[in-house]
This record gives structure tokens, C-alpha cells and sequence, in this order.
């Protein structure tokens, strides 16, 4: 780090874009970018001072940072990424497809299909499985990517993650965000849209499935796998169906399911730590403090686990892929407003109405 010179053409003319809107105590610089700091006062919000540092910068191939630690305003200039080779819509294609088939053959398979027996037309019994899991994924997916775009933000078509003779038949997706998160509330929005939405899906599928279940009653010796389910879908049977007797257990029928793991994908996707959705949405509401808040409930993934060891695994998982640390915006200043304050809210509440702690067995 170099205290920055007078005579630094790049300094200066960066120093220049901000003297408006910022006071600048003290100049730093870093690397050959070179990265710049300034730390002083904003004399404007940090919205207001971060779009219009944005539009200035863009000519210039720089991004603002802004963040605030102990009280003091901070501001990095730091040169743009550089832009991505385009993307390959054909491999999101390809994908696709060969989710739509594997979704299908786990839906034949919980329909009895034998693949070393019956004929291949006989796969067509897990369309109505397949339809309604894809259409949940799909739903949840598109709310990720055009929420992005509405913000003014790029990122990919949807990847599906394919996989062959599992119950389900996937994974899931994912999209990469091509740019930068620009504030709190964008990643707020993204990080909410998708699950929102695919909740409101799943709901509508399992309702439609639970209407052609089967209610049956239970026998010690039968060969049932049990789901567990959250407050919410407990409430959404009982609906449907009406109050159940204490001896009888719900035969889901493939649609009921479809709905099941969507309300369960939901769920998990909602668990406030790391890059899941509900990590985007507790580091917009916690801030800084988000990696104390990922670190307590990482612990109670592991205590969950003398229920169910998947817990265990998921929080291995979870863990290994994104770590307990969340990148924050680019603009870290602006805190969220009360609309979304009370959404986040609302969303730790959801988490509990859909949680179990034994979703298997």
C-alpha cells in the first residue's frame, strides 16, 4: 500500500469523480489496477453517492465499493472485471433435456417401471411427476434470472443438474451471476424472488396431488417410507383432505410428491447461511453480523443431525461449497428498507412453518 501521489493522473481523475460527494481524509493505493481508497465522509446517502460513482466510473472501466467500518466512510475504486466469453445456451439446453429425462425415469421408477422389462413407452408414467417437479424448478429459477435482469445486473440461463436413477431425478439448478450485486436490496430481491416463487408453485402442486393421494389405513408390517412434513404442508393436508384419523397415513400420489420436494427444496434454499438463497437474504438483513448469525445456525445443522444424519451432510455440503462468509455488494452501506426488513422477517418465519427436523424416515 502507497499513499497516492498528486502528480497520479489515474488518482486524480478518480479523486475528481467523487469530490462532490465525498470528503476525502486520507488516499491509498493498491496493486497496478491500481485499486484506490479513499476514506472520509459521504456527503450525500450512500444510494444516491453509489449511483452516480457507478455512471461516472463506467467510461472508465472502474466499479465503486462502498462500506462502512467503525463509523467511517470507505470508498474503493477498483478496476471492472473484465467481461465473460458469451455464454453457451446450448449447454443450458443440453442440460435441460437430460434433466427432463432423468426427472421423468424417477417418476417411472416410483411408478414401477423396470427398465430391463418393460418398453420405453412405459417412462411416460412419470410425465405428470416430471411436469410438476420441472415446473416448480423452472418457476423458481426464471424468478432468480429476471429479477437479476431487473435490476440491471447480468446472469446466466439456468444450469440443471441432471442425475440418473435417483428418487427425484435431479439436483436442482443454479445460475452464475455474470456482474457484481449492486446493493443490499438487489441481493435481497434476488436471493428472495426464487424461492417465493417456486413456493408459490409447489403449493399449488401439492394441493392438485393430494386430491388423487390415497389415504390408507396404517400397517406396522407395510413397506412405507415416511416423509416428514412442516407446519405448512401439515396444514395444506388437512385441508384437503380434512382431519385425519391418528391410525392413517397419506400414499402420495407422484404429483402430491413433486409438490413435497418442492415446499422441502424451498426450505432448504431458505436456510440463512453460506450461497444459498437464504444466505443472500440474511447477509442483506444482518449485514456484517450475518457470519455470527451462519455460524450458529451451521451449529444447529449439526445438532439437528442426532435426528437425521442428512443434516450432517448438508451442512458438510453447504459448508464446502460456499463456507460460512458472504461476499457482500458492492454498495454495503445502504441498509435495507422497512418493506424488506419485514419480508426478511417473514422469511425466518416461513423457514420455520416448512422445517422438520426429521424430513426422511
Amino acid at each position: 500500500m502507497t499513499e497516492a501521489e498528486a502528480t497520479d493522473p489515474v488518482v486524480d481523475d478518480l479523486k475528481a469523480q467523487l469530490s462532490d460527494l465525498f470528503l476525502a481524509e486520507a488516499v491509498s493505493v493498491y496493486g497496478d489496477g491500481p485499486v484506490v481508497s479513499f476514506v472520509g465522509e459521504l456527503l450525500t446517502d450512500a444510494e444516491t453517492a453509489f449511483q452516480i460513482l457507478e455512471s461516472r466510473l463506467e467510461s472508465r472501466g472502474y466499479l465503486p465499493i462502498l462500506k462502512r467500518v467503525k463509523d467511517q466512510d470507505t470508498i474503493l475504486m477498483a478496476p471492472a472485471p473484465t467481461q465473460k466469453r458469451a455464454s453457451r445456451p446450448w449447454v443450458n439446453l443440453v442440460l435441460f433435456l437430460a434433466t427432463v429425462g432423468t426427472v421423468m425415469l424417477g417418476g417411472a421408477l416410483m411408478e414401477g417401471y423396470n427398465p430391463l422389462a418393460d418398453p420405453p413407452s412405459t417412462l411416460l408414467r412419470g410425465f405428470p411427476f416430471a411436469c410438476a417437479l420441472l415446473g416448480i424448478l423452472v418457476t423458481h429459477e426464471s424468478a432468480h434470472f429476471l429479477t437479476t435482469r431487473a435490476h440491471g445486473m447480468r446472469a446466466s440461463l439456468p444450469y440443471f443438474i441432471p442425475v440418473p436413477f435417483s428418487t427425484i431425478g435431479t439436483f436442482g439448478a443454479v445460475i452464475k451471476m455474470e456482474s457484481p450485486i449492486k446493493d443490499r436490496k438487489s441481493l435481497f430481491d434476488v436471493g428472495l424472488s426464487g424461492p417465493l416463487a417456486g413456493l408459490a408453485v409447489s403449493v399449488v402442486v401439492l394441493v392438485v396431488g393430494l386430491r388423487h393421494s390415497e389415504v390408507m389405513t396404517y400397517l406396522p408390517d407395510a413397506p412405507l417410507a415416511p416423509l416428514g412434513t412442516g407446519l405448512l404442508v401439515d396444514w395444506i393436508t388437512e385441508i384437503v383432505l380434512g382431519p385425519l384419523r391418528d391410525d392413517s397415513v397419506v400414499v402420495l400420489h407422484p404429483i402430491a410428491l413433486a409438490g413435497w420436494f418442492g415446499v422441502f427444496i424451498t426450505f432448504i434454499n431458505l436456510i440463512p447461511v453460506s450461497q444459498l438463497d437464504g444466505g443472500h437474504v440474511g447477509y442483506a438483513f444482518f449485514g456484517s453480523a450475518h457470519r455470527l448469525v451462519a455460524t450458529l445456525i451451521f451449529a444447529g445443522m449439526l445438532v439437528l443431525g442426532l435426528f437425521s444424519p442428512w443434516w450432517i451432510l448438508w451442512a458438510v455440503v453447504i459448508f464446502a461449497l460456499g463456507g460460512l462468509r458472504h461476499p457482500p455488494p458492492l454498495n454495503d452501506i445502504t441498509p435495507l428498507d422497512r418493506k424488506r426488513k419485514v419480508l426478511a422477517m417473514l422469511s425466518f418465519v416461513l423457514l420455520f412453518l416448512l422445517g422438520t427436523p426429521r424430513p426422511f424416515g
